[in-house]
């Protein structure tokens, strides 16, 4: 099959960018399983043993669909266009809609709970490359907290209460970049450091020998790579029960809940192996496995047209907000 991934950025990111790297790690499984891939993004881009085009090469009166190969069979979106595209597509949503949207009969969504919350039942979970991952067996002290820090629901001050009550360093990645990354050369202040966003290679250096992810959000995560990129560096996973974050953590891989005591009392009970996290993104979460479902959903494309019924496609069900926080239980004495 040859397959188009089209989406406006660089891929894979220099930095922070999720979807880039799922975009990434898509067109790499695809090409391992032995189709053809076209990747259609920004200059910059690279994606080894695919055909790339650049978007700068629109000419006027152009759109990035007459960039496309004759022989392509189908599309790969990640982001509802404008108007359907001629050839055959197939839309992903990696968030969460707003109240009342409704997406493509096309759209598939990042996990079960993700789909559930838009009035679907089609998912397929992000994958990542396991072999980018190292792992130590000798691990260190540190805590980490992956996210936007800047965002609410990601909820960096629960993830510090926690690391704090416990006496651990908190590496925080992530968080808001100061001029000449003068952040990454201060000292830690109350046991947090700040990296501000980072590069894959700073990312793995900090997660292949750490102790645990403090996951703490207050929203209903569509899927997060953060949690099997800290499951594949072999780090447990202390988070919240919301979103998709059951179906990923399971009890030999770390604990969920609502209580910033639970994860206390988790972390002074520790008893995760770096083995059995790292395995655990082997069981359904390798961007080979993601490849394998999308095939899946593409050949439902090409024979029947559409994923959902076009009378019936999904619909945001999705009502929380930054105004409205998941549950959050602080520290009590």
């Amino acid at each position: 099959m040859h397959i188009a991934l089209y989406h406006e950025a660089v891929i894979p990111p220099k930095k922070y960018g999720g979807t880039e790297r799922i975009v990434y790690w898509l067109g790499k499984a695809l090409i391992a399983l032995g189709h053809r891939v076209t990747l259609i993004a920004k200059d910059g881009s690279l994606l080894q043993g695919a055909q790339f085009i650049s978007t700068s090469t629109i000419k006027t009166g152009q759109t990035w669909e007459d960039l496309l190969p004759s022989d392509v069979d189908l599309i790969h979106l990640w982001g509802t266009p404008g108007r359907a595209p001629k050839k055959p597509f197939l839309v992903t949503i990696q968030g969460n809609g707003k109240p009342g949207e409704v997406f493509h009969p096309n759209t598939i969504f990042i996990s079960q709970r993700h789909a559930l919350n838009h009035g679907s039942e089609h998912f397929v979970y992000n994958g990542i490359d396991l072999d980018e991952y190292p792992c130590d067996t000798d691990r260190k002290d540190h805590l980490v907290f992956l996210a936007k820090a800047s965002w609410k629901v990601k909820n960096l001050v629960g993830a510090i209460e926690v690391a704090r009550a416990v006496g651990r360093p908190l590496e925080v990645l992530g968080s808001r970049e100061l001029p000449m990354g003068i952040q990454r050369l201060l000292p830690r202040w109350d046991g947090i450091k700040y990296y501000g966003m980072v590069g894959d290679a700073e990312k793995r250096s900090v997660l292949r020998n750490a102790r645990a992810l403090l996951f703490p959000v207050r929203w209903p995560e569509p899927f997060g790579i953060a949690i099997t990129e800290a499951l594949a560096s072999g780090c447990a996973v202390f988070g919240t029960p919301y979103g998709s974050l059951p179906e990923i953590v399971d009890s030999k891989s770390g604990v969920l809940s609502d209580s910033a005591n639970a994860l206390i009392e988790a972390d002074r009970n520790f008893k995760f192996s770096p083995g059995n996290c790292r395995k655990r993104v082997s069981e359904g979460f390798s961007h080979l496995d993601m490849a394998k479902s999308y095939l899946g959903f593409y050949q439902k494309v090409l024979n029947q047209g559409t994923v959902h019924p076009k009378d019936r496609p999904p619909r945001c069900q999705f009502t929380e907000s930054s105004e409205n926080l998941l549950r959050w239980r602080p520290l009590q004495a």
